[in-house]
């Protein structure tokens, strides 16, 4: 069938009268300042860096073991990253035909509506804003203590080292993406190549203790606790989801994106199940638990140390302070550019999305996003709050709302390919969606069971935050219902305009066409 292309509202129609709606024009239009050439390797490990493997390898990955599942903790990265995998599948699939950034914000608003878009943009702005402090406050922590360690000097407060991280990583927040792009390729590469001085010796001898392979056998994997090992694997996957803020600052969205997402993904599944199972056949199968429930980080440390002596051994413990400014650096990126694109689509205050004329830069968000990260410290600080007990609650309220997200964008992604007419194939459309949104909806009921545990807080406190995501939810998607009947034209624009499908769709009552990109 022809068309004849008519520019209005984004849509077309042809001489039969159907309609049809095209996003050519949107994958040539670039956000308002923001631009950038970052390449498939720099998105990758951009993003990785705030899952600091490192820092989850040293402290993290050992929980798994010592209160999860024990051995059979590797096998259950392998579960958690075939779920991400298949969340991805249909995620990028909606990027190819929907080529504007936003993530979640803008693929839930395209699949859910313009209401429920902005309550998931204001939710997931919210978890980047969690995960910010409790990076700031882990930086705190993990730089007072590598001082203690290393040079013995004792008595400076936490947040001395929060503040001092909290100023470079805005100023770095202010500089263009590829400037702090390249700290993070850097510190990456550190950080993966100090893991796998570690995790060679054991792959290629089996380590003291010999090789095994019960880790992968169902009496280990279902063994101990095994909600408590899905919680912690699911938080040292979060991080992958950020490849789509990126949109407006590559070479190539088209090709970058959806590559650097599966790279992401598949790094870190590769990187955690071969970590753990190297921990588990270094120190053996039936001693690794014992060993690391006094002090979890043992269990790294002490194999490294066993191979690469005391000195490098303090270089680790100097370097894991690098993996954790890394973790709070991308995560300042991502709260950065969520702001951003809520200031531009008149959600937020307009000067967010003011772009620095020197670097290109979401640089007044940044700043906006350094604020409120030191106002929202100041009163743990003042209340005498230790930096060990606040980063934990902070990144376990970020995963579970995060984790909440993933919920919505799946169900969104499922929806949005029932609205329009493509060309996708059925496993990208349907399939892959579907078993995404019954493996997040799982992963949701178990990280909604043991939420308490993860933020160390009673039952209360941990209904009470769930209830307030609930809220910010509800909130955001009243506003946007305020918004349809007050201001159409920032209603329109929620989402980056990602609705606009659904106007077609009423204005005719047939979906409109959609062109992959």
């Amino acid at each position: 069938m022809r068309f004849r292309r008519e520019r209005r509202r984004g849509s077309v129609r042809s001489r039969t009268g159907v309609a049809v709606w095209s996003i050519m024009q949107a994958a040539e239009e670039k956000s308002a300042g923001l631009r950038g050439s970052m390449g498939t390797t720099q998105v990758a490990l951009t993003v990785l860096a705030m899952a600091a493997p490192l820092s989850n390898v040293y402290g993290v990955l050992p929980l798994g073991i010592t209160r999860g599942n024990g051995i059979g903790t590797p096998a259950i990265y392998i579960f958690v990253g075939a779920i991400f995998l298949l969340f991805a599948v249909g995620f990028t699939t909606m990027a190819r035909n929907l080529p504007r950034a936003g993530a979640f914000y803008t693929y839930v608003t395209a699949g859910l509506g313009r209401p429920i878009g902005l309550g998931s943009a204001y939710l997931t702005t919210f978890a980047y804003f969690v995960f910010c402090i409790g990076s700031y406050a882990y930086f705190g922590y993990a730089f007072g203590d590598t001082l203690t360690r290393v040079a013995g000097i004792e008595g400076v407060p936490w947040w001395v080292w929060s503040a001092a991280s909290l100023i470079a990583v805005g100023a770095l927040g202010v500089c263009n993406v590829e400037v702090s792009g390249k700290v993070l390729v850097a510190l990456m590469a550190i950080e993966i190549g100090l893991v796998m001085l570690f995790n060679l010796p054991v792959l290629f001898t089996g380590g003291p203790e010999g090789y095994q392979g019960d880790s992968f056998m169902p009496t280990g994997i279902f063994s101990g606790d095994l909600g408590v090992a899905v919680l912690f694997a699911i938080a040292c996957y979060i991080g992958f989801e950020t490849t789509v803020i990126y949109r407006d600052e590559v070479k190539d969205a088209r090709r970058t994106i959806p590559r650097a997402m599966y790279i992401a993904i598949a790094g870190l599944c590769a990187f955690y199940v071969v970590s753990a199972w190297c921990l588990v056949t270094f120190w053996g199968t039936g001693n690794v638990a014992e060993i690391g429930r006094d002090s979890e980080s043992v269990l790294f440390t002490g194999g490294f140390e066993y191979y690469m002596g005391a000195t490098f051994t303090q270089i680790l413990t100097v370097l894991v302070v690098t993996s954790v400014f890394a973790g709070a650096l991308s995560t300042h990126n991502a709260f950065t550019r969520y702001l951003f694109m809520l200031g531009r689509d008149g959600s937020l205050p307009s000067y967010l999305s003011r772009a620095t004329e020197r670097y290109a830069s979401p640089g007044k968000a940044s700043v906006t996003a350094s604020a409120l990260s030191a106002i929202v410290l100041m009163p743990f600080v003042l209340t005498g709050v230790g930096a060990n007990k606040l980063y934990p609650s902070m990144f376990g309220f970020g995963t579970f709302s995060l984790v909440v997200m993933f919920v919505l964008v799946s169900i969104s992604t499922l929806r949005y390919f029932r609205l329009v007419r493509h060309r996708e194939a059925a496993w990208n459309t349907t399939v892959a969606p579907i078993l995404s949104t019954l493996g997040m909806g799982l992963l949701l009921v178990i990280s909604s069971v043991y939420f308490s545990m993860s933020i160390e807080a009673p039952l209360p406190v941990a209904v009470a935050e769930q209830v307030l995501l609930l809220a910010i939810l509800a909130v955001g998607t009243c506003i946007g219902l305020y918004l349809r009947r007050n201001r159409p034209e920032a209603y329109r624009r929620i989402g980056n305009a990602a609705g606009d499908h659904h106007d077609v769709r009423l204005r005719t009552g047939k979906p409109p066409v959609v062109t992959r990109q």
